[in-house]
């Protein structure tokens, strides 16, 4: 061989065909992300701790930021409310004047109408929530203290009800339970109990524990002052914010993926608004309804057991039930058969709410089935609390779309059935012609046990082609 001509030496690649290649280099760049993706996912759980606690310090940081774009969200269809009453008024005297108003170039917002509507739209809520306070908070401070002076006397009542539907057969018992020192001995243990729970057993932790509350709560209300203020800019300019987001976008992505990211932040919006708004407005009207048939029917403490059903109702399947507990146990202390009827009432109220009510306000919001939304529930509530209990059902409802999405794509580019519909009977792919085999029935054979009887008879019942 001449020294001036070396033969190049072959890769393992050149001996494949250019198609080949291709597919093998997407195989290997999906490899690396899925491997990519599950040692992130490995570091994540191994250190949650730090990962929690760093997002903790964060979310305190940016809390006025995150209280500011949650209320520009809530309020923005009230100010869009506004908008449209003020320029119809500018547009009534207008007319009524014989002249034309001039409009900003664009489509843009006329500047004083949107600062107006803004201001006008958080007035409303905080007004709202002040209303809500004022109304309810002194009935939650009556009805405990009623409850806390009274409690001998409604124990007694609970026992001496229960004495009566056992026929008398537990006289002694129940005479001993109504003594007043069994009761404040159990009524000690409770709060014992509950001292252990927070972490008060003695008066220094006591002072500590209420000092950080109060700080807490302090913080807290001057981020909700800011917020308002941060909501009111966010309304204002929200048409820039959407505009320089989507600049970015299109800065940092391809066009293409670029088109499927605005997409999805479409879709979000949709979810999100759809189920949230759609879900305070069904708890609002529970709330109002349960308060006006609880006067009809003669229940005591109205405002509360309204007000407690009404909020946690936010909470989808389990919220009903969590705010039953408290309003049933409190109306059962002060009245035991009516806290009964009124537990039925609850029952009815919540079937009521899922089948007719609910329906009609968030029809198809999310789009997810019964199961996705306990998981949502479950798994949104052990990692943020009650907020992700409320959030959990739109995040697996646009998690979901977009594993949808993506996989549509794929099966479209390999050429096979898109509907899951099609993929319900599948035995297996013919992998020459793509098309789908339905499962057949197995040949009868000698069965050993139970199960195998069973699934055999499964198999049989369906229809061979």
């Amino acid at each position: 061989m001449p020294e001036g001509n070396p033969e190049k030496k072959k890769r393992p690649s050149d001996y494949l065909s250019d198609e080949e290649n291709a597919r093998y280099k997407v195989i290997a760049g999906r490899a690396f992300f899925v491997g990519l993706a599950l040692i992130v996912i490995y570091f994540v759980i191994k250190r949650w701790g730090s990962i929690s606690s760093g997002w903790d310090v964060i979310t305190k940081v940016f809390q006025p930021i995150l209280f500011g774009a949650i209320m520009a969200y809530l309020a923005n269809p009230i100010m869009g409310f506004f908008s449209r009453l003020f320029n119809n008024i500018a547009d009534f005297f207008a007319k009524r004047r014989g002249k034309k108003r001039k409009l900003p170039e664009n489509g843009k917002p006329i500047k004083w109408i949107r600062v107006l509507s803004s201001i006008l739209a958080i007035l409303l809520i905080v007004a709202a929530v002040i209303f809500f306070l004022v109304l309810v908070v002194p009935q939650f401070i009556s009805t405990l203290n009623e409850l806390v002076n009274h409690i001998h006397e409604k124990v007694r009542g609970v026992i001496d009800w229960a004495d009566r539907i056992t026929s008398y057969r537990f006289k002694d018992v129940m005479d001993s339970a109504r003594d007043n020192k069994n009761i404040d001995n159990t009524l000690d243990k409770l709060v014992d109990f509950v001292r252990k729970y927070f972490n008060l057993e003695s008066q220094n932790q006591v002072v500590n524990t209420l000092t950080k509350w109060g700080m807490s709560f302090g913080k807290t209300v001057v981020n909700l002052i800011i917020g308002i203020f941060v909501c009111v800019y966010v309304l204002i300019d929200k048409e820039k914010f959407k505009a320089w987001t989507k600049k970015i976008i299109y800065t940092i992505f391809p066009v293409k993926p670029a088109n499927h990211i605005v997409e999805t932040f479409r879709k979000a919006d949709e979810v999100f608004y759809g189920f949230i708004v759609g879900k305070i407005i069904d708890s609002i009207i529970i709330g109002i309804i349960c308060y006006f048939a609880m006067l009809i029917l003669g229940f005591p403490y109205a405002v509360v057991c309204s007000v407690i059903i009404g909020v946690t109702n936010v909470i989808p399947i389990f919220g009903p039930y969590i705010g039953a507990v408290p309003t049933v146990c409190l109306i059962f202390v002060n009245n035991p058969m009516q806290g009964i009827y009124f537990l039925i009432f609850v029952i009815v109220l919540q079937q009521f709410d899922g089948n007719f009510l609910g329906p009609k306000i968030l029809g198809d919001s999310t789009g997810v089935s019964p199961f996705w939304v306990v998981f949502a529930i479950v798994v949104g509530g052990g990692l943020f609390g009650v907020p992700g209990m409320i959030i959990g059902v739109p995040m697996v409802s646009l998690t979901l779309w977009v594993i949808k999405r993506i996989a549509d794509h794929y099966l479209r580019v390999k050429k096979m059935p898109v509907p899951a519909s099609s993929y319900e009977k599948l035995g297996y792919i013919d992998p020459a012609t793509g098309d789908i085999i339905p499962r057949q029935g197995s040949r009868k054979k000698k069965h050993n046990g139970i199960i195998e009887k069973i699934l055999s008879k499964r198999k049989n019942k369906q229809p061979k082609k």
